[in-house]
């Protein structure tokens, strides 16, 4: 059954998102999870109908969420209605903050009572209304949350000071009631304002189905405009300068320079020219191409990131599981204690409207506005921030396990390397060297290209890895041999077939496997052996066609600018780097060395490096896997979290836990590690100081220890001092450039 999103009303602390995750789990076959923060549910394997019963059964209601963009997540707080509360409630705060002033030093009735009340009842009919209507929904399915508590505070505070109207000896709490729902709804505006600088940063991430763009129709032969979401597969369409690119493919005509910073983080733009690959969100800058559309627009990688940072919004780190427990019992022990202090109180023989007020105290102070507040607010702040770097986590739980990693394992090729090998040279059947000189620039389309590069081209057409894309570049122009849907042996290579010729290209040892003959040059010939030495840095990739060996292209990529530099500040930070690549053994010693990576391996297998990462959990080790490749897929999988270059295959972003999209991408994985260990102090701070606060103050409110004023304000301060602890994240700089 297809994944459900549900808008949620009413929810508004962590006991509600508790209760309606474990009414929707109970359900046989259903998985769900709810965000607090989101006001969503992302609901598996139950019908609308079914789920929104499901919800209202729990005491909320629920719609579906048609359009999954960026949009659909603005929604409630935004509303005008939720404004003007806002607004009415501050308005009615400022001269019931210079009242509590002037009753803390000794000068009561600066606003007269009758104003008082006015705003009061003002509060209490208009703006409190949610909060009200909140808890009746918990009163009938007999539980309780935070909305319970505030409205027996305001309106135990309210109704008191109402009744004592007509007592000759009055003691009022209006402006109780009133700062309490003030600081509550400023509160909550804090808490949406952060939920939306999370997704204002990430805003780049979503496609616009609306976009305009121009396809070719084969029956009218002519150009015709059409919408984004109307492109499917192997539709050609045309992209004009400074155009945002509407979907991914494959360029068939024109070159240009494109701009790929709203997925990579990369600044620079990249020359592309035909064959090369294009995705969704990137812009065109120069020149008009014109591109065949090679995936479905939900599959595009810019929908891939899109809807992982969108999951990662709707999820929640472990760590608040703790708060979840808490406010499950909160409330029904802060009634008891609440009713407690007044019998104790009233027995002990103080006058029925003292108790009263302490009571209201207990209930006033107890409100968990910052518990329900300490994760969601820092996991929000920390996702902001970390999508402003080029951070893109998959959930709240990949965040905390983030903070958690003390080992990193790279993949090479294209991970700590640019990932856009050149061809270097080509050897022929006759063990001839070709000498491209691709590293200074482009070859020319004078260089030879024999029919048994033409068919490996066609074969590697279509294929996401960087060896195959740099075949392809230095293809481009020329005439390539059709062979199909080239057929993908992941860490091998790849197998096609055009007309009755079998084509294979890839590892020289899987080649040789895949020889009939063995038309393999032996390792003795002089002339192989000094090309093996002429060409010890850069990568052999063998061409077979039906099972003979037909020549060899050797290709060479670069480090990354930034590689050293990361390496380096993982030695500060003591934590062991390993690098595991599937390339010759000479190739990968020279990259550990100029890093100063001790421990590296070569010729790994996908099973190879995921056998390794099981190797170092057992040994009970937080490894994170770092990778591009379809290749590394099942490595991420194995590892407590995979990380993947956003220039890297859609297998290996759809498999990572955090995808980095980042122009200095190995830096960006040491400056993850810094930026989850202080969100998680932030949520560490926070619950600790919303715990400490809850159990300090309430005993002390139910002693008799503070008055509904003072109880108020405090519990005002106490939300107001957790957001400000969270968006502390948002201006985090990490140590190292």
């Amino acid at each position: 059954m297809a994944l459900l999103d549900l808008r949620i009303e009413g929810m508004t602390c962590a006991a509600c998102s508790s209760r309606i995750e474990n009414v929707l789990n109970k359900i046989p076959g259903v998985k769900a999870n709810v965000s607090l923060l989101e006001h969503r549910a992302r609901i598996e394997g139950l019908a609308v109908d079914d789920a929104i019963a499901a919800v209202r059964r729990a005491g909320y209601n629920a719609w579906p969420i048609i359009e999954r963009d960026r949009r659909q997540f603005v929604g409630q707080a935004a509303s005008p209605i939720e404004r003007y509360r806002l607004w009415i409630a501050v308005a009615a705060m400022i001269p019931m903050l210079i009242e509590m002033v002037g009753m803390l030093t000794g000068h009561h009735g600066i606003i007269p009572i009758a104003a008082q009340w006015a705003l009061a009842t003002l509060l209490q009919t208009f703006v409190a209304w949610p909060f009200y209507l909140s808890a009746w929904r918990a009163l009938r399915v007999r539980s309780a949350n935070m909305e319970s508590l505030v409205s027996l505070g305001t309106l135990s505070a309210y109704g008191w000071s109402v009744i004592n109207l007509i007592n000759p000896n009055p003691t009022f709490y209006f402006e109780t009631s009133i700062v309490v729902i003030a600081m509550i709804k400023i509160g909550r505006h804090l808490e949406y304002r952060a939920r939306g600088q999370a997704l204002d940063a990430l805003s780049h991430l979503f496609r616009d189905d609306d976009q305009p763009v121009d396809r070719w129709d084969p029956t009218l032969a002519k150009w015709l405009p059409v919408t984004a979401r109307e492109l499917r597969i192997d539709d050609q369409i045309r992209i004009q300068e400074n155009q945002v690119i509407p979907g991914d493919g494959m360029i068939q005509s024109g070159q240009s320079e494109i701009d790929e910073s709203a997925l990579t983080g990369e600044s620079d733009p990249n020359a592309k020219a035909p064959g090369d690959y294009v995705y969704a969100g990137s812009l065109n800058l120069s020149g008009v191409i014109k591109v065949t559309i090679t995936k479905p627009a939900e599959e595009s990688r810019q929908a891939l990131i899109g809807e992982r940072i969108l999951v990662a919004l709707t999820t929640r780190a472990p760590i608040a599981a703790l708060a979840d427990r808490v406010a499950a019992v909160f409330v029904p022990v802060v009634l008891v204690i609440a009713l407690l202090s007044l019998l104790g109180h009233w027995l002990a023989g103080e006058i029925l409207s003292v108790a009263v007020g302490h009571a209201i105290a207990v209930l006033v102070v107890a409100c968990p506005c910052a518990l329900g507040l300490a994760t969601p607010a820092a996991i929000a702040a920390g996702l902001a921030k970390a999508s402003s770097r080029g951070l893109l986590f998959r959930s709240a739980q990949a965040l905390e396990r983030t903070a958690q990693i003390n080992h990193i394992v790279f993949d090479k090729t294209g991970t700590l390397t640019s990932g856009r090998p050149r061809l270097v040279a080509i050897t022929d059947h006759d063990l001839n060297i070709i000498d491209l000189d691709s590293i200074q620039g482009p070859a020319s389309l004078s260089t030879p290209w024999p029919d048994w590069l033409a068919l490996a081209a066609g074969a590697e057409r279509g294929i996401e890895h960087p060896l195959a894309g740099a075949l392809l570049a230095y293809a481009a122009g020329r005439e390539i041999t059709d062979c199909g849907k080239g057929l993908n042996h992941p860490g091998k290579g790849v197998s096609a077939q055009s007309g009755t010729q079998d084509v294979a290209v890839g590892k020289p040892d899987w080649i040789a496997s895949e020889l009939r003959t063995q038309s393999l040059p032996t390792k003795e010939s002089f002339s192989w052996a000094q090309q093996e030495h002429y060409l010890a840095d850069a990568t052999a990739i063998d061409v077979a066609v039906n099972g003979h060996w037909r020549g060899r292209i050797w290709v060479a990529d670069t480090l990354r600018l930034d590689a050293v530099a990361a390496i380096r500040e993982l030695a500060r930070l003591k934590i062991p780097v390993t690098l595991l690549s599937g390339d010759r053994a000479s190739a990968v010693s020279r990259v550990a060395t100029i890093l100063g990576i001790t421990n590296a391996l070569s010729s790994q297998t996908p099973e190879d490096k995921a056998n390794y990462l099981d190797a170092l959990k057992s040994d009970g080790a937080n490894v994170a896997m770092v990778g591009d490749g379809i290749n590394d897929a099942s490595a991420m999988a194995h590892a407590h979290l995979g990380v993947a270059m956003a220039s890297g295959s859609s297998l290996a972003l759809e498999t990572a836990d955090l995808t980095i999209s980042n122009p200095s991408p190995i830096l960006a994985v040491t400056q993850s590690l810094l930026l989850a260990k202080a969100v998680m102090r932030r949520v560490k701070e926070n619950l600790v100081f919303a715990f400490g606060f809850n159990a300090l103050a309430i005993p002390v409110a139910a002693f008799g220890g503070l008055s509904p004023v003072i109880a108020g304000t405090i519990m005002a301060l106490s939300s107001g001092l957790v957001m400000a602890n969270a968006a502390r994240i948002l201006n985090w700089r990490p140590r190292i450039i």
